[in-house]
């Protein structure tokens, strides 16, 4: 069976007459159109795409019924039955009092377990995403000594990534104290080498990677003592995302290393996540939000940090498996 026939089955089985699927991630996945304004996917005995005008052309492509609305309050207030799917993490408080106030709403959660494992196309993607972030950073990594500024820096990777594929997401650059911040905004001020964050990933046929390495370009016995910490706990991280282990197993193992090193304190978020059509998406390395096993086909990444006075953080691409399979491979 295809991806909609499987939907279908499980739509069957919540014994719902009609899921919507709003999330343009989720509309993909099933029909291979990504649309670019508002659509809906309905899932029903004759799955409908139901587009914008502006989007009419590029819908023909798509493996499902297109039908092309003007207005959209009115024919989703055409929907039939009691009982219908949303995507309950996605979908709107107002889509639901607009459109769904007087049926009963059954979450269609079954996409996104089925997006967890992928398939061959989707793991080409994947890696050549991955390939095109690991020659962005060799090129980032060339320029740190001539750069100015944080921003500067960010903005000559995204345009790298941009001019390859795309940007999977706005470009970290974090150096000296600034590093210590995990989701720091590059600024202006002058790039500080005593530690520099770089966390950049590309975007490839709508697929994401995503790797960071940490940089130093001066002596510096704190960064050394984090920089061998965080790569032992990554290791040891990786060596665990193997098919069958729990995901909150990965976390745990990072978090043991940098206990020895009396740093897991500064360790301040999950070891990982999966990756796909979205940069974060199921599964979760964490040992406080995650009880699920990890499966073969799998993609996740691995990113043990410390962030004290200064910050590293390492982050990998890898694919679970019997053994686990490093995607990315960029210099340490």
């Amino acid at each position: 069976m295809n991806r909609l026939e499987i939907a279908l089955e499980e739509l069957k089985k919540k014994r719902v007459s009609t899921g919507i699927v709003l999330k343009p991630q989720n509309i993909y996945y099933l029909t291979g159109f990504y649309p670019s304004a508002f659509a809906a996917l309905l899932l029903q005995e004759n799955p409908t795409l139901l587009v914008s005008p502006m989007d009419e052309k590029l819908s023909e492509a798509a493996g499902v019924e297109v039908e092309v609305v003007k207005n959209f309050r009115r024919r989703l207030k055409q929907i039939k039955g009691k009982r219908v799917g949303i995507e309950k993490g996605y979908a709107s408080y107002e889509f639901y009092e607009r459109y769904l106030k007087s049926k009963r709403v059954v979450n269609l959660g079954f996409i996104e377990e089925m997006r967890k494992v992928k398939d061959r196309g989707e793991l080409k993607r994947i890696k050549t995403a991955a390939r095109i972030a690991e020659k962005v950073m060799g090129e980032v990594a060339e320029r740190l000594a001539q750069t100015e500024s944080e921003k500067e820096l960010a903005a000559y990777a995204e345009y790298l990534l941009k001019r390859e594929a795309g940007a999977a997401f706005d470009v970290i650059v974090a150096s000296g104290k600034n590093s210590a911040i995990p989701h720091h905004t590059p600024v202006n001020t002058k790039l500080e080498t005593s530690s520099i964050i770089v966390d950049l990933g590309a975007k490839f046929e709508h697929y994401a990677s995503d790797i960071t390495r940490t940089f130093s370009l001066a002596e510096s016995k704190t960064f050394s003592e984090f920089y061998e910490a965080v790569l032992e706990a990554q290791r040891a991280a990786i060596e665990r995302c193997v098919a069958g282990n729990f995901a909150k197993d990965v976390d745990l193992a990072a978090r043991e290393v940098l206990r020895e090193y009396r740093l897991d304190k500064y360790f301040l978020h999950s070891t990982g996540h999966g990756l796909g059509l979205e940069v974060h998406e199921a599964p979760k390395l964490s040992a406080q939000n995650s009880r699920e096993v990890l499966q073969e086909g799998m993609v996740v990444t691995v990113e043990p940090g410390v962030y004290r006075e200064i910050g590293v953080r390492v982050e990998d691409m890898v694919l679970i498996g019997k053994k686990p399979k490093l995607i990315t491979s960029f210099r340490k």
